[in-house]
């Protein structure tokens, strides 16, 4: 690690030193913000007369070095909105800031039959989806972003919640304390922080959320393949940045089953001249259970702190600590012979029962130390290096699944994991360029990646004993009770593994409206295996190298507004050799996942209607199965898998006030060549229909101006608990409603969650919340 952040100190210092000697200039920097007061992201500054130009960021800042002194004139452009002119006086060796505010052009006004601008939920500007800056319509890949003010609307206070804002997605749980999402048919329970790999255990508060990208599809180019990645997408987490004023926001909430919140977000400046900014996030949350047992707490801490060296250097420090503690039970299925139940709603588990104590509990919590060094290296291209430390840890983790065995008797399957650490330092370097070659534009992206991912595990799995639900009497689940019972039972093992990449990414304008994406990774896996203390030797270890390429095209029918879209994509999982049953060992090729998509994005009448419609098909090659063989099971790598779909999303805003989402998807992944009991049947936890609406409105003006309502549907179709597809998790509907009144210095809030009562499980196969509600009041300054 020493090294690593030398290598960052070294090459700071070295962009800083590069330029030292130039002729000196002025400097001309700002922020660009809509009528509404939203970012003015990719708007053109040029300085007429110099040469000198660029282009905002999604948050709207722009920095324009090297310009010759005088009294310079500014023009700002955007398609849609009236071109700005703003006279700066430049100074040499000095730097000016302006701030600048667009608005939408006559012209486009007389277009539509509306006059407010766009729907607040729309927040479609990312550096990380295509590591450049890179417009939806122009970007060949679908993602979608579920952004802070939907968090507000939502009155968010976990990721289950904030998940089912994203078209086609499914939230899961994993019992370590993560939480994730099921896309296009695949699971991951991970993520990926500001563009970083992390580590496996992310009890994440999205308190210190800006936003969540989801982006879907192999993307294996870009992202590698890791825990984080998965063939139906990665999903990213983009935390809080600092700004250049005093503010923030101290948050009480309070809700049903002893729910209680504090959240404080404060931003500052640190010298007069503003380069220097610190926003610190902090939270702490606990609530008990609508069971008879059942507890979660958690508690975050995240400063961020950045420095603007100059105009071309840039540092930005991020750091995370987060400590969760919880309870956690899972059911899982024995022999279906004996049990007569083919549902959820069939199993004669009360649902406010929990079969465990409060004692067995989970202890984790997750490290994060994020850094961050941007250099202009000219007005054509931009040095990023970044840098992500990530380790979670267990203090303690008792996990118990209830195993059913038949209609009344289950056996309580504990596992301990007492202490255990999950590792993962992540280098990256990208040179970012925007250009032209022979007329045409490139717009690149070339990196350098390097991932570390290392675990310690000490654990041991029983059977606790097993219990009948029909009983009046069960046994107390103690944690002194499954410390003894597991004491001569742990077995410990450590790994480690490396992957070194090199990737590109090329965006080409073959005419105005005509883009073609070419991308290719090379990515080397290699590891020494688990290594076994009880043994002192390392097992498993092997070598693997990936190639991933990707290709799109995007036409823009009417340019900024409506494109038509393709894309070929690739991901891919490595995989460890497999000893046979006659000794022999079968060293295995990646397994792949390769999808074609095409479809239309929209942005129209000023982003008040935006979305986008598609069609995929993702076939996974390389699969493994089992195949008998002189009555031995062997290791066969011909298995294949078909995921398929459609999306849609629908972000609009049809007057003044009135913001809407909707979301739709349609997904069949099934086995195609598979071992016999597998062969056609669908992935588990993997629904066919899934649906997404919110809708909001705030009074925009008067005397009530600020006091809204919202409401919101969720449907989730039925999938299979078991990979036979014997037992059902059925189908379920979500009701919500918020009342709110949002005044420029404290918002309050209602929400009410789950209001029809459904009950329904998740991918553990846990009961979750019945209707509950939550009241917040947030005090900004």
């Amino acid at each position: 690690m020493k090294r690593i952040l030398y290598l960052l100190l070294f090459l700071s210092c070295s962009f800083s030193s590069l330029f030292a000697n130039e002729v000196p200039t002025g400097t001309v920097k700002g922020r660009i913000t809509t009528r509404d007061n939203q970012p003015g992201a990719f708007v053109s500054v040029v300085v007429i007369g110099t040469g000198r130009s660029t282009v905002s960021d999604e948050e709207g800042y722009f920095t324009i070095s090297k310009v010759s002194s005088g009294n310079r004139k500014l023009e700002v452009t955007l398609v849609g909105y009236e071109t700005l002119h703003q006279n700066v006086q430049v100074e040499d060796n000095k730097t000016v800031t302006v701030n600048l505010r667009i608005s939408i052009s006559n012209s486009e006004l007389q277009e539509v039959t509306v006059t407010n601008s766009k729907s607040k939920f729309v927040y479609k500007s990312s550096d990380y989806v295509a590591r450049m800056p890179l417009r939806n319509l122009e970007n060949p890949q679908v993602y979608n972003v579920v952004g802070r003010a939907i968090m507000q609307d939502q009155v968010i206070i976990e990721r289950t919640d904030l998940y089912r804002n994203i078209p086609g997605a499914v939230p899961n749980f994993s019992a370590g304390g993560s939480m994730g999402l099921s896309m296009r048919g695949f699971s991951t329970t991970i993520g990926m922080r500001n563009g970083m790999a992390t580590s496996a255990i992310v009890p994440l508060n999205p308190a210190i959320l800006e936003r969540v990208e989801s982006i879907k599809g192999p993307s294996g180019t870009l992202f590698g393949s890791n825990r984080n990645v998965t063939f139906g997408g990665v999903y990213n987490y983009v935390t809080k940045r600092p700004y250049d004023q005093f503010g923030g926001e101290i948050s009480f909430a309070g809700g049903s089953y002893e729910f209680s919140r504090i959240t404080a977000d404060i931003n500052t400046p640190l010298n007069k001249e503003k380069t220097m900014l610190l926003r610190v996030n902090a939270a702490g949350q606990s609530e008990g259970s609508f069971q008879d047992q059942g507890f979660n707490k958690n508690y975050t801490f995240a400063p961020t702190f950045s420095y603007q060296v100059n105009d071309r250097l840039k540092f930005t420090l991020d750091m995370e600590a987060t400590r969760g503690n919880y309870t956690v039970v899972s059911f899982s299925l024995g022999n279906l012979n004996n049990i007569t139940a083919r549902n959820f709603k069939d199993l004669p588990l009360d649902y406010k029962k929990s079969y465990i104590n409060n004692s067995t509990d989970v202890n984790n919590g997750i490290n994060n130390l994020q850094a961050q060094i941007e250099y202009k290296i000219s007005d054509q291209w931009k040095s990023q290096t970044n840098y992500l430390y990530s380790v979670g840890f267990y203090k303690n983790f008792y996990w118990t699944a209830l195993n059913m065995l038949n209609d009344s008797m289950y056996a309580r399957v504990v596992r301990n994991q007492t202490p255990e650490t999950f590792g993962n330092i992540e280098v990256q370097q990208n040179f970012i360029g925007d250009f032209k070659i022979g007329g045409l534009r490139n717009r690149m992206v070339i990196g350098l990646d390097y991932n570390y991912n290392y675990n310690e595990l000490y654990r041991a799995t029983v059977n606790f004993d097993t219990i009948n639900i029909r009983s009046a009497s069960i046994r107390i689940m103690s944690r002194t009770a499954l410390e003894n019972v597991t004491a001569s039972r742990f077995t410990s093992s450590n790994t480690v593994s490396k992957n070194a990449s090199i990737y590109a990414s090329d965006v080409v304008n073959l005419t105005d409206e005509l883009m073609a994406m070419l991308s290719l990774r090379v990515d080397h896996f290699s590891t020494r295996g688990t290594y076994s203390p009880l043994t002192g030797l390392y097992t498993g270890g092997y070598e693997q190298t990936s190639v991933s390429p990707k290709f799109g095209l995007v036409y823009q029918v009417i340019k900024n507004k409506l494109s038509l879209f393709g894309n070929y994509m690739n991901g891919f999982v490595n995989l460890a050799p497999a000893t046979q049953p006659d000794g022999s060992v079968l060293v295995l090729k990646p397994q792949y996942g390769n999808q074609w998509e095409g479809g239309v994005k929209f942005d129209l009448f000023n982003t008040q209607l935006n979305g986008s419609v598609s069609f995929y098909n993702i076939d996974v090659t390389n699969s493994t199965r089992t195949e008998v063989i002189g009555g031995l099971n062997f290791t066969i790598q011909d298995g294949t898998q078909r995921s398929r779909g459609i999306e849609a999303e629908v972000i609009a805003s049809p007057f003044k006030g009135l913001s809407i989402v909707a979301g739709y998807g349609y997904n069949e992944n099934t086995y195609i060549n598979a071992a016999a009991s597998l062969k056609g049947k669908n992935v588990i936890f993997s629904p066919t229909n899934i649906a997404n609406l919110w809708t909001s409105y705030t009074i925009p003006e008067g005397s009530w101006k600020g006091l809204g309502l919202g409401a919101g549907v969720n449907y989730t179709g039925a999938s299979w608990f078991d990979a036979a597809n014997l037992f059902k998790v059925p189908a379920y509907t979500l009701l919500s409603a918020t009342a709110f009144y949002d005044a420029p210095k404290f918002r309050v809030a209602l929400k009410g969650n789950n209001l029809s009562d459904q009950r329904y499980w998740n991918n553990n196969g846990s009961p979750q919340k019945p209707v509950n509600f939550i009241a917040s009041v947030s005090l900004k300054f």
